[in-house]
C-alpha cells in the first residue's frame, strides 16, 4: 500500500470512527443492560406474585370445586402471559428510546397505522378470542376438548394467543385462540358409557342383578375418581338360550371414562366368577373326518 492510499484510508477512519464518541457508547450499551436486567427481575417478581396469589386462592373456602381450581389456574396463567408481553413491548421501547426518538416512531406508527393493523389483524383477532374464551368459561386448563380436524386432548396451557392441547397419543397441538370456531367440551358433566356384561342363560335375573348392584356400591365407595356418582344397574338388555346381557351405565370424567369401563368390567366379572356365575366363552368346535381303516366308512 502505497504513501497516497494510506493517507486516504487514515481520513476516512477518521471520519467514520474517530467521530465516534466511546463514553456514549458504553453508556448506551450498560442502559441497555440495566433495562434487560430491570426485565427479567420485574418478570420473576411478578410471576411469584401470581402463583403466590394462585395458592392462596386454592386453599380458599371458596374454591371447593374442581371447576373452581381449573379457573383460578387458567386465569392465573392467562394473567402470567399478559405481564410478561407487557414488560417486554415496554422493556424494547425503553431500548429502542436509547438510540432513536420514540415520538417521532410514535408519530410514523400513526401515519402507517392502516397497513400494520392489516398485518396485526391475526394477533388481534387471537387475543380478543382468548380474552372471550375466559370470559365465557368455554374451557379450563385441564379440561379435555374435541376440536376440528380430529384433534382431542386435554388443555395443557391457554396464553394470550395460543392454546396449547396435549393429545390421546402424547402429541402438544398448538392453535391459535382465533382458529377455535368449533368444540366439544368433554368435562363439563360427567362422560356416561354403558357397559355390557354376557352372563350364563340359566344364570337368575335377580341373583346377577344383586351382584351387580353389589359391585356397584364397592366401586363407588373405593374410588371416587374413578367413580364420582354411584354406577347405575339397567337390567337385562338381551336374553339368548345361551347367555344373557346385564346392562350397567358408568359415570366418569372424560379423563377418567376407560379406565373406569375396564375397572368396573373387571370387577363384575371378578364377582360373578366368586359368586359361581358362568360366563360364556366363544368354543369353537373343530370336527376332522378321518376314514376307518377296517370298514372304510368314514369316522367323525
Amino acid at each position: 500500500m502505497n504513501e497516497i492510499d494510506q493517507t486516504y484510508f487514515g481520513r476516512v477512519w477518521a471520519h467514520f470512527v474517530g467521530s465516534i464518541n466511546t463514553d456514549i457508547i458504553i453508556n448506551k450499551v450498560i442502559s441497555v443492560v440495566l433495562t434487560i436486567l430491570v426485565m427479567w427481575i420485574a418478570s420473576k417478581i411478578l410471576t411469584a406474585i401470581i402463583r403466590r396469589a394462585l395458592k392462596i386462592t386454592r386453599k380458599s373456602p371458596l374454591t371447593n370445586t374442581k371447576e373452581d381450581e381449573k379457573r383460578s389456574t387458567t386465569i392465573a396463567r392467562l394473567t402470567r402471559s399478559i405481564v410478561n408481553t407487557t414488560i417486554m413491548i415496554v422493556g424494547i421501547l425503553v431500548i429502542l428510546s436509547y438510540f432513536i426518538n420514540i415520538s417521532a416512531l410514535i408519530t410514523v406508527a400513526g401515519v402507517g397505522t392502516v397497513a400494520v393493523g392489516f398485518g396485526a389483524k391475526r394477533i388481534v383477532e387471537d387475543v380478543i378470542s382468548g380474552i372471550f374464551i375466559i370470559m365465557q368459561e368455554q374451557f379450563f386448563v385441564g379440561d379435555y376438548i374435541e376440536l376440528d380436524e380430529g384433534h382431542s386432548g386435554i388443555i395443557e396451557d391457554i396464553s394470550t394467543m395460543m392454546t396449547s392441547v396435549r393429545q390421546d397419543d402424547g402429541s402438544l397441538y398448538v392453535v391459535r385462540n382465533g382458529e377455535i370456531n368449533h368444540l366439544v367440551n368433554r368435562s363439563r358433566g360427567y362422560y356416561r358409557k354403558s357397559v355390557d356384561i354376557k352372563v350364563d342363560g340359566s344364570a337368575s335375573v335377580v341373583d346377577v342383578t344383586k351382584i351387580a348392584n353389589k359391585v356397584c356400591d364397592i366401586v363407588f365407595n373405593d374410588d371416587k375418581t374413578l367413580f364420582p356418582v354411584r354406577p347405575k344397574v339397567l337390567g337385562m338388555t338381551d336374553m339368548d338360550g345361551s347367555y344373557a346381557t346385564l346392562r350397567l351405565f358408568v359415570f366418569s370424567d372424560a379423563l377418567h371414562s376407560l379406565s373406569a369401563e375396564v375397572t368396573m368390567r373387571q370387577a363384575i366379572y371378578q364377582a360373578m366368577e366368586k359368586a359361581g356365575v358362568a360366563i360364556p366363552k366363544n368354543t369353537v368346535w373343530v370336527v376332522e373326518e378321518k376314514e376307518a381303516k377296517n370298514n372304510g366308512r368314514p369316522a367323525v
